[in-house]
């Protein structure tokens, strides 16, 4: 058999570019389609998911033909982002919903979850195309970003302007909706969120004021919140101020003008975009302190105390409140729950710690029977060797100093 001859030309992909975008600017260098490519050099007809789930044969030839790693490839579409965006792409999953956006809490302290049918995290029901016009206007970059496509960035975290709707294809014809208006800077409260998403998508991880956190959680805690802000006033007990307060500093009306309780994926543009806005603002209210939230996650967003300045004088030290250690070492273990669903790092120590001086069979499959009640997958167990000496969770997690 003849080996797959490699492409003479075939620009590399940039950092976070969506699989079709690639392949566009490779189509372009031979002043082909996209579907011209796919058609007649690589053998596959036309593909409508090629930033969702592109076959795995397809991307087998791509890395023959470019020579740019297969994990590179799987990474420019959703499928490389299972379980850190999003749990899975199957959307048939029960209580798919409640697992995601029901186990954090940031503004309110407890919520009652809520089960649909047919609901992937972070998935628009309609495509979306939606570009930095810096980037897109820069004959050297005109890489469309795979977050691009998701109702989850409002700016772009490389020149701070808003991403504005446009039509046409990139590099051979583009159209902005606002064509007239000069890019708009965000805010700072939405260049920061933003900067965090970007972090999170390009690193695994996300800086907060409390402590790092992986990115898995970090995506969860912000479908939290919007979940949070698109709840009820009269659901929201004592906390009904706190989503109030929100709303009105950014400026747009409760819950974005909704009478009806939606998921955020299939609400129209204009009202994701308020959300988020909604969303941005309250991060950046809760940081300033500004407001004080009752979730168990807020804190993530607040520093340490800081220490106060004297003037001198002795000062006669209040006599520190007694620490509740069994109440601290619950709440690392819920957080360590919650981060486990989706990084195998984390389910592994969390077993060796949870199978400490288990080495029984029967003990050590009821608590696999365990783990996966709470909903963390089994797979991420597989090579775990319950006679290895136990191993301390990260300490980029920041959960190995509450165990």
């Amino acid at each position: 058999m003849k080996p797959t001859p490699r492409w003479p030309l075939h620009p590399a992909p940039r950092e976070g570019e969506a699989l079709s975008s690639w392949l566009n600017r490779v189509a372009a260098c031979y002043r082909m389609d996209m579907h011209e490519l796919l058609a007649h050099d690589l053998g596959h007809g036309q593909l409508d998911d090629l930033d969702i789930v592109p076959p795995s044969s397809l991307l087998m030839v791509l890395a023959q033909r470019s020579g740019v790693e297969l994990e590179r490839l799987r990474e420019m579409s959703l499928a490389g982002w299972v379980p850190w965006l999003l749990d899975s792409l199957d959307d048939s999953l029960p209580a798919a919903l409640e697992t995601y956006a029901f186990q954090c809490s940031v503004l309110l302290p407890k919520r009652k979850a809520r089960s649909i049918t047919r609901w992937r995290a972070w998935l628009p029901s309609q495509p979306m195309r939606r570009a930095c016009p810096l980037c897109l206007n820069d004959p050297a970059n005109q890489a469309v970003l795979l977050v691009w496509q998701l109702p989850l960035m409002l700016s772009c975290p490389q020149h701070g302007c808003w991403l504005e709707s446009y039509w046409g294809l990139p590099g051979r014809y583009l159209q902005w909706d606002n064509a007239e208006a000069a890019p708009r800077p965000a805010n700072e409260a939405i260049a920061c969120m933003d900067r965090r998403i970007w972090q999170a998508l390009t690193t695994g991880f996300v800086e907060l004021p409390r402590r790092r956190i992986h990115a898995g959680l970090w995506f969860r805690l912000l479908r939290t919140l919007l979940d949070e802000l698109n709840t009820p006033l009269s659901h929201c007990g004592s906390s009904a101020g706190c989503i109030r307060q929100v709303w009105e500093h950014c400026g747009h009306p409760l819950r974005a003008g909704q009478s009806l309780w939606r998921p955020f994926e299939v609400l129209a543009p204009a009202a994701q975009v308020q959300m988020l806005e909604a969303a941005a603002s309250a991060i950046a209210l809760i940081e300033s302190r500004a407001l004080l939230p009752r979730g168990e996650q807020a804190a993530l967003f607040l520093t340490e105390p800081p220490t106060g300045f004297t003037n001198g004088l002795p000062e006669k030290k209040p006599k520190p409140e007694p620490v509740n250690h069994w109440q601290r070492a619950v709440q690392a273990i819920k957080e360590a729950i919650i981060e486990a669903r989706h990084n195998p790092e984390t389910a592994r120590s969390l077993f060796a710690l949870a199978s400490y001086e288990r080495r029984d069979p029967e003990s050590l499959e009821r608590l696999r029977l365990t783990f996966a009640n709470e909903g963390i997958p089994l797979e991420f167990l597989s090579h775990y060797d319950p006679c290895t000496p136990f191993v301390c969770l990260s300490q980029n997690d920041g959960l190995s100093d509450k165990f």
